[in-house]
């Protein structure tokens, strides 16, 4: 793609358009385009100066790169922000005139990002999170907003293998108690999808302090606050309505969760087998199998 290439429609925000070109830039593009990512909801705060000194590189660059998302210059993309509102706000989104289109189309837009998704994961990345998690001591997952279903979905499947999963924030408490807590030996697994808090960023930094591995699951805006993690797994979110889809982070949970079995072995089988177990004797999942038994051939009498 040439310098002036156009990367999408004159419509799109600007995280797409960057994303769009994200493997083709340079290095020092890169790092702008990640300090635009992550300051892109108040992006028209910020002088074109200003956004080259954050990421260390030169103005000729950072004009150079503004024009490559297809800008004629920063100002033009200064405005184009301004005008899209709140970065990730359903709000935003609605003012726009944005409409969930017909059911097929909010399917669709889901399938697009499943597919976009398996060209910007790693697999070498991805198992590589998968080893962490099963070595680790003690897991964390963490998770704010809409990215704390995710989380507790997360703290759900990897109970079944593991059994010390801690969920990040405890509901009612302060963070310090718990975060005093990270030791080596343990994992962070973030959930990071826009629009991301402050403080996840701070509590991947305390992790990294305390000699942790972070593993963070976010969108493909996710930037400055990735260089607090290990490992960055990104997936594409984009709906169809005026919400972020998480279709693809879902389904990427349960991928890193269901491959742990392969790599606990016989541990995570003695576990599931003793959780089987304990399931029946609780009677918690529905009648016990005797009564199962007993409805079965009832059944078969009435035919």
């Amino acid at each position: 793609m040439s310098p002036e290439a156009q990367p999408g429609s004159g419509d799109d925000p600007i995280d797409m358009r960057i994303m769009a070109i994200f493997p083709e830039l340079t290095p020092s593009e890169k790092r702008l385009a990640e300090v635009v990512l992550e300051a892109q909801s108040t992006l028209s705060s910020y002088t074109a100066a200003e956004l080259a000194e954050s990421a260390g590189i030169s103005s000729a660059t950072a004009a150079r790169f503004f024009k490559r998302l297809g800008y004629r210059n920063y100002n033009e993309a200064r405005l184009h922000s301004r005008r899209n509102g709140s970065w990730g706000s359903p709000l935003s989104e609605l003012s726009d005139g944005t409409t969930p289109g017909q059911l097929a189309d909010h399917f669709a837009q889901d399938m697009q990002n499943l597919t976009r998704s398996t060209e910007i994961l790693s697999e070498e990345a991805v198992a590589d999170a998968v080893e962490h998690l099963a070595s680790a001591r003690r897991i964390w997952v963490l998770g704010y907003r809409n990215s704390r279903a995710l989380a507790i979905y997360a703290r759900a499947l990897l109970l079944n293998l593991k059994s010390d999963v801690q969920l990040l924030p405890y509901e009612g408490a302060s963070l310090a108690e718990d975060v005093a807590g990270f030791a080596p030996g343990d994992v962070l697994l973030a959930i990071g999808l826009r629009r991301r808090p402050r403080a996840l960023g701070e509590v991947m930094t305390v992790a990294r302090e305390a000699g942790i591995p972070t593993i963070l699951i976010g969108d493909p805006t996710v930037a400055q606050t990735a260089r607090h993690a290990t490992i960055t797994l990104r997936c594409h979110n984009r709906g169809q309505g005026i919400f972020d889809s998480t279709v693809v982070a879902m389904s990427l949970i349960n991928f890193l969760c269901s491959s742990l079995v392969d790599s606990l072995g016989p541990e995570a089988r003695a576990r599931l087998a003793r959780i089987e177990d304990l399931h029946a004797r609780f009677d918690d999942l529905g009648p016990p199998p005797e009564s199962l038994e007993a409805l079965t051939k009832a059944a078969k009498q009435d035919k």
